[in-house]
């Protein structure tokens, strides 16, 4: 045989294996209902894609398969204004698994529990409400949530508890926390339990007097050297402890800031899973190769005219403002980008081995 008839020979043998690779991987979908999330990446996922970054493998090719039936328990760290309503409804309501949360009609909360079992599998606030407070931080669920498993079950023993939440662009998120306080949301209920106690007044000063802020203006806003806004995610995900709490006179600020955001990356590198607000299908997918289990309905990318935030023209003078009142959290949502990136390159690269591995054993 020629070249040329080698050469034909050679891409028919391709475009056969193609085929045979398209046609099993439909029987394997057709069989297990599966839908493949990756599809609908966005195209910076492509970009971020040929990047590098150096992380332990441990902690960028996480795996925790999840049995209902099990002991393991999922615990969501929900932060304000970071997209964790519509991630939490999605724990509760579009997990396709043997044994979903029941959640009756009007009403909140949902009940997820073992079967033929009084024990819950998830903690969160549409499967408990807040029995660790309002929008508890990693420090207060870190003192809270074992006990009370405790108490709830009658039993103290050791469980493993996989710790998951999503995060948002800095300044988008503090922008909608603002339009959030001029619409009348306070969460003053909020504990900030730390160290086994609330902080005083004078550790941490209210904003603003009455019921609550709804008159307040962007330079109000920004004004407040106590607001809670700034930096939220990084006080929220680190462990304040090492920082004496909300005691701002412990140690000097610098040095202050930097065991926060050191913190929160480490407690964040450590957590089970973690989403990204404005990556939804990347997050959806990531979360299905880390614990095992599929969604019935999509995840559903907003785009950013859609938000509050968006409906928001900052002056330059305003953005450097707010960028400046968040560089912790602007510092660690990049962190957090890149080990999100490169845990899902991670599991696309598995998931491209084993089509390999299909296309050549259909082939043998």
């Amino acid at each position: 045989m020629n070249f040329r008839g080698k050469l034909k020979t050679c891409f028919i043998s391709i475009a056969a294996l193609s085929a045979v690779a398209a046609i099993l991987m439909m029987y394997m979908c057709s069989q297990k209902g599966c839908r493949d999330v990756s599809k609908t990446f966005t195209p910076h996922a492509v970009e971020m894609e040929s990047q590098r970054f150096d992380f332990d493998h441990t902690s960028v090719g996480k795996v925790y398969p999840f049995d209902v039936e099990g002991e393991d328990i999922i615990v969501f760290l929900h932060m304000q204004k970071t997209g964790g309503t519509k991630f939490g409804k999605h724990l509760v309501k579009n997990l396709n698994i043997k044994y979903p949360c029941q959640c009756p009609p009007k009403r909140k909360k949902c009940t997820c529990k073992r079967p033929n079992s009084d024990k819950i599998w998830l903690f969160s606030r549409y499967s408990m409400g807040w029995p660790c407070g309002l929008h508890a931080d990693w420090t207060e669920l870190q003192a809270c949530v074992p006990g009370y498993i405790n108490r709830l079950e009658g039993k103290k023993r050791t469980r493993k508890y996989l710790y998951t939440t999503i995060l948002r662009e800095p300044v988008s998120r503090c922008v909608s926390e603002f339009r959030c306080y001029q619409r009348g949301a306070t969460w003053k209920n909020s504990l900030h339990m730390c160290n086994g106690r609330v902080p005083t007044k004078e550790e941490l000063p209210p904003c603003f007097k009455g019921e609550n802020w709804t008159d307040v203006t962007l330079p109000e806003f920004i004004g407040c050297s106590s607001n809670l806004a700034f930096n939220r995610q990084t006080r929220m995900l680190a462990d304040l402890k090492l920082v004496g709490c909300y005691d701002l006179n412990a140690m000097p600020r610098e040095r202050r800031e930097a065991i926060l955001l050191e913190s929160a990356k480490r407690n964040l590198e450590s957590m089970a899973y973690f989403a990204l607000v404005e990556y939804q299908s990347e997050s959806q997918y990531l979360f299905e190769k880390t614990f095992g289990m599929k969604f019935r309905q999509p995840f559903v990318q907003m785009s950013v005219e859609e938000t509050r935030a968006g409906a928001i023209t900052l002056a330059p003078e305003n953005l450097t403002r707010i960028q400046n009142l968040n560089k912790l959290d602007i510092k660690l949502y990049s962190f957090a980008k890149k080990l999100f990136f490169e845990r899902l390159k991670h599991f696309k690269r598995i998931d491209q081995e084993r089509t390999q591995t299909v296309i050549k054993d259909s082939y043998d």
